[in-house]
């Protein structure tokens, strides 16, 4: 057992100590990777939030300018709008309707000519 003990000492003092070295090596690079990414994406981040505020200053901006333009305060309150709900269009006419306005406009017509030539006769 003492020989193999030896040559698994061998074994570890030639193999081991690098293969564990190069392990950390390796590990210490993944974990300086992900660190890098987190910063990189905590930077995108924090840059689009930037640029959202700024169109968002952007935007209010212009929609106040729009708004003064047109005169509309957005701070006042807001006018009700009229509602149409309980309108109610006249009903339609018959034909024998039709035909009594057409029958008195001709009448209230000739009433006025009439009016007119005795004005023009007096």
């Amino acid at each position: 057992m003492r020989f193999a003990e030896s040559i698994r000492t061998f074994w570890d003092d030639l193999f081991y100590s690098s293969l564990v070295q190069r392990l950390e090596t390796d590990l210490l690079m993944a974990r300086a990777d992900l660190q890098q990414l987190r910063q990189d994406k905590d930077q995108v981040i924090a840059d689009i939030r930037v640029d959202k505020n700024l169109m968002a200053a952007k935007i209010a901006m212009y929609e106040l300018n729009i708004n003064q333009r047109v005169g509309i305060n957005p701070a006042s309150k807001r006018m009700e709008l009229s509602h149409f709900g309980d309108f109610s269009s006249p009903p339609p006419m018959t034909r024998w309707q039709q035909e009594q306005a057409a029958h008195d406009a001709r009448n209230a017509k000739e009433l006025a000519e009439e009016e007119a030539a005795k004005k023009v006769r007096a």
